[in-house]
């Protein structure tokens, strides 16, 4: 077994409990628009990203104003509640551990790079990467392994080290995600909402 030297994390729900935020600043924002976000919509907001849901909520529930506005406002809503956002459990233990032993580590998310670095600037966690990738970084989105291959090639240009992908760990909560670290020929840790246990001692 390749021993693992790297660690590339995703961001929201897998460092940072983001999910009920993401959700609330759509709901809140709507609400200034007389539209009430229904329940079932849970988790096609989860999956898409900022604009994937402007889109979305514009052709089914007849928003009608332009993305820039409606993301400017769902951000806005996002940064006054920043501060209740929480560390996922058992995240800190594990950057503190890898760091400690020179694992090199990277932030890799499918979302848009205000909201994710406002999460991760909130919790003091950008002292533990060498670099934070979001989806304005790369063409393509998890599963799709782009993500993945460039954040390789950040870490081989910033290590100047020939790095083989099955000494990288990918950190996700979502299936998806997943999907797209093993595309990438990465080891993969799947640790979804809920499950809790030490992430050291689920990679021992």
């Amino acid at each position: 077994m390749t021993k693992i030297l790297y660690t590339f994390w995703d961001s929201d729900n897998t460092l940072v409990e983001t999910i009920e935020h993401h959700w609330r600043k759509h709901v809140e924002t709507l609400k200034t628009y007389d539209i009430i976000l229904d329940e079932k919509y849970r988790q096609k907001i989860y999956e898409n990203n900022g604009n994937q849901n402007w889109i979305w909520i514009t052709e089914e529930l007849g928003l009608q104003v332009r993305c820039e506005d409606y993301l400017d406002q769902i951000d806005a809503w996002y940064f006054e509640h920043i501060n209740e956002i929480k560390i996922r459990a058992g995240v800190l233990e594990a950057l503190v551990k890898f760091q400690s032993v020179d694992m090199k580590q990277c932030v890799v998310s499918n979302g848009r790079r205000r909201s994710v670095m406002a999460a991760l600037e909130a919790k003091d966690l950008l002292q533990y990467f060498e670099f934070v990738l979001c989806k304005e970084d790369y063409e393509g989105r998890k599963p799709d392994p782009a993500p993945y291959l460039k954040a390789l090639a950040t870490m081989k240009a910033k290590t100047g080290e020939n790095i083989d992908p099955a000494s990288c760990l990918v950190i996700e909560d979502d299936k998806l995600g997943a999907c797209a670290g093993e595309a990438a020929g990465m080891s993969v840790l799947y640790r979804p909402i809920g499950d809790d246990k030490p992430i050291d001692m689920l990679i021992a």
